[in-house]
């Protein structure tokens, strides 16, 4: 683990910390910066919750223990808990327990099923996201497809014709010198039009290396 991202100052204290940065190790959250003296967003892997860093806490929930955000956490573009799931089962669970809820305080009740359609909308949008990079590397790949493919057998043949010459009538050489030069040119040009294929495929390819990194973004895809 990198000892920058232990160190953040944002961090929330132990043992929440050491949990967050399990969670990180992992792959199934990563954080996303917000600018100078801003606190930093903790970001569930699927696009699930999103947690101001400092608010995060490892506590237990009717799912066992996860990283949840203090109660008191509610600011826009945020959530409680880390995934639906999360926020379902607690709107559930207070429901059941807690009918008068709905009542006396409906206002957490409502950010539940907020919380829920704001990671189902940003789930909608990463898989939008997804469709969109697949368009754009099958317009690459097709542009590799369609690379001019030169007839690499007509290197075999003229090599085959120049051993031919060399193994059975190395006497005729000095005849055929230019003859002979004629077909090792023609190996040339079958390796010049292969590095000009090579090259366009290349070209066409080292986009989607950026694209996977703009897709990844800070996520943990190792």
């Amino acid at each position: 683990m990198d000892a920058a991202l232990a160190e953040n100052r944002w961090m929330p204290p132990s043992p929440h910390r050491e949990q967050v940065l399990k969670e990180i190790e992992a792959g199934r959250a990563f954080i996303r910066e917000r600018g100078h003296n801003v606190p930093p967003l903790l970001v569930f892997g699927g696009e699930g919750g999103v947690i101001e860093l400092p608010k995060v806490r490892y506590k237990k929930t009717r799912r066992g223990m996860q990283l949840i955000a203090d109660a008191d956490s509610s600011d826009s573009g945020q959530t409680r808990h880390p995934d639906v799931c999360g926020s379902v089962d607690e709107f559930k669970g207070l429901l059941a327990e807690q009918p008068e809820l709905a009542r006396t305080d409906p206002a957490l009740l409502l950010q539940l099923l907020d919380d829920a359609c704001y990671m189902i909308g940003r789930m909608h949008r990463r898989r939008e996201t997804y469709a969109k990079f697949a368009k754009t590397v099958a317009e690459l790949c097709q542009n590799i497809e369609s690379a001019p493919a030169p007839e690499v057998d007509a290197a075999t043949t003229n090599a085959d014709q120049l051993r031919d010459v060399l193994r059975d009538a190395p006497e005729t050489v000095p005849a055929r010198t230019d003859e002979l030069a004629q077909l090792a040119e023609g190996i040339r040009d079958v390796a010049n039009a292969l590095e000009d294929a090579l090259r366009t495929c290349r070209k066409a390819s080292m986009p989607i290396l950026g694209l996977i990194d703009e897709l990844r973004g800070g996520r943990n895809w190792s």
